[in-house]
């Protein structure tokens, strides 16, 4: 697991698909998805989109940068696509996400 954490903190703003992640380890994306449900409790895909969330969570609360900068900076080339997948992930915009947070960290 810890070589995958290592790979994903290098690749995932590129929106490497788990099978590429597999493909370096030397496994095939089966074994990865089994490895990583038995420590997880998630799949490969949920684990890199986990880490985009958090890195994107990271961004809208420590840096001023618009939703639409941090998309492009996360590797999205459509900032509604990463609108779209922030409120699938996370239950709420980028924006009104980073709002609340900042309310609550009296930011």
């Amino acid at each position: 697991m810890e070589l995958l954490h290592g790979l994903i903190q290098r690749h995932f703003k590129s929106h490497e698909p788990a099978a590429f992640y597999a493909k370096a380890l030397g496994i095939s994306p089966t074994h990865l998805n089994r490895i990583v449900r038995a420590t997880t409790g998630h799949g490969a895909h949920e684990l890199i989109a986990r880490k985009l969330l958090d890195e994107a969570k990271r961004e809208l609360v420590f840096t001023f940068g618009s939703v639409q900068e941090i998309a492009y900076r996360l590797g999205f080339s459509d900032p509604a696509y990463f609108s779209r997948f922030f409120l699938k992930q996370a239950g709420q915009t980028p924006r009104a996400w980073r709002v609340a947070e900042r309310a609550k960290r009296g930011v």
